[in-house]
């Protein structure tokens, strides 16, 4: 086994258990045990394991979203192999799949690679859901030497344990975390999270990530998601190319009148602005519900929400804030059939979402 390294030089721990799958041996490596803290891609200032915010913040959020932050969305392992297969087992902390969403979005992997010209290329893994979870990734194709592949932790689960497993003969290296790539930050709520993607690669932020060839970091909270001065103050300790503020799905209930809902923007965008004056600022408006024409009090729960919402960036503007941009509901242009259950896209959601990110983001960073 030849080992590697790309970008820092570290030892690799091989676990010296053997597992086998169609009778083959495999070498096993754990990315916590690497020795390095840059090994997981996708995560904020302090985070650790596969979590999305750092043990300091315990005390600081609510419950809900402390147990959230646990879970992975947006979270990736990078490496370079030329193995013709590549097998992943782990443990996930929770059910693995639920009544609208697939097992293979809440609780699965997923894997790309690119093509010699760039262009992504998603890879299929055949997969078992038992109390471990195992994915084999079979690379039949003319690849010749090492390709580097991204892949993707689970959108709704806590990962408890990972472990790659490669063949005896290949060679293999983690790719760190660079930390001089500012990443897109997006605060959000079960939509940004990933609901209801069928895999954690069709989940909007994951889809832009690609399309604009950038690292992200994914601070979705499902039902959570309410600009909430804790996560407002984190998000100014990270330095990014973009801070994305799309938390109206869960500023509709009656406890988020007018008042709160703009106080709430007005104060993310100006602390935002105070630690960061020279990055982006991008408010989004809710992108509706697909049942609002049988569903009124729905209509006019989120019409009501992105009226204010565009009173406050008015209000914004009309101060002075610079580099504040708007993302509106007909620019995300979500279609009637492109959800589960009215409010969380499929796949078909997912893709126009991030349509409507990619164009108005490419001309905000000038992509």
């Amino acid at each position: 086994m030849k080992i590697r390294s790309i970008c820092y030089t570290f030892v690799l721990l091989v676990s010296p258990l053997f597992a086998s799958f169609g009778q083959e041996h495999l070498n096993w490596f754990n990315p916590l045990k690497s020795g390095n803290a840059n090994i997981v891609h996708g995560q904020g200032e302090g985070a650790t394991a596969f979590s999305r915010l750092p043990e300091s913040m315990e005390d600081e959020v609510r419950g809900a979203v402390w147990g959230l932050s646990r879970h992975s969305a947006g979270l990736k392992l990078k490496f370079t192999t030329d193995a013709k297969k590549i097998t992943i087992r782990y443990t996930v902390s929770r059910a693995h799949g639920m009544p609208h969403m697939p097992a293979t979005g809440v609780s699965g992997l997923d894997l790309y690679t690119k093509s010699d010209a760039g262009q992504w290329i998603w890879v299929k893994g055949n997969y078992s859901f038992a109390d471990t979870i195992k994915y084999e990734f079979p690379i039949v194709a003319d690849f010749k030497g090492n390709r580097n592949f991204d892949l993707y932790l689970p959108l709704y689960n806590e990962v408890l344990f990972l472990e790659i497993g490669l063949p005896d003969d290949a060679e293999f290296d983690f790719i760190l975390d660079d930390p001089t790539e500012l990443p897109l930050v997006v605060y959000g709520t079960s939509i940004a999270q990933g609901a209801c993607a069928s895999r954690p690669g069709m989940a909007w932020t994951a889809i832009l990530e690609r399309n604009l060839n950038l690292p992200l970091i994914n601070l979705g909270f499902s039902g959570n998601g309410q600009l909430e001065d804790p996560l407002i103050t984190y998000l100014g300790k990270i330095e990014s190319s973009i801070y994305v503020l799309d938390c109206l799905p869960n500023l509709v209930r009656d406890s988020f009148d007018e008042k709160v809902v703009k106080e709430r923007i007005v104060s993310a965008v100006n602390y935002l602005k105070e630690k960061r004056p020279d990055t982006p600022i991008l408010l989004v408006e809710h992108a509706g519900y697909t049942d609002e024409l049988i569903n009124k009090d729905r209509e006019e729960a989120y019409q009501l929400r992105n009226l204010w919402s565009r009173q406050a960036y008015e209000q914004l503007m009309d101060g002075g804030v610079e580099g504040l941009y708007y993302l509106s509901r007909d620019g995300i242009g979500l279609s009637m059939d492109a959800t589960v259950d009215g409010t969380h896209p499929s796949d078909l959601g997912m893709d126009q979402y991030a349509r409507g990110y990619t164009a108005l983001i490419k001309e905000i960073l000038n992509k």
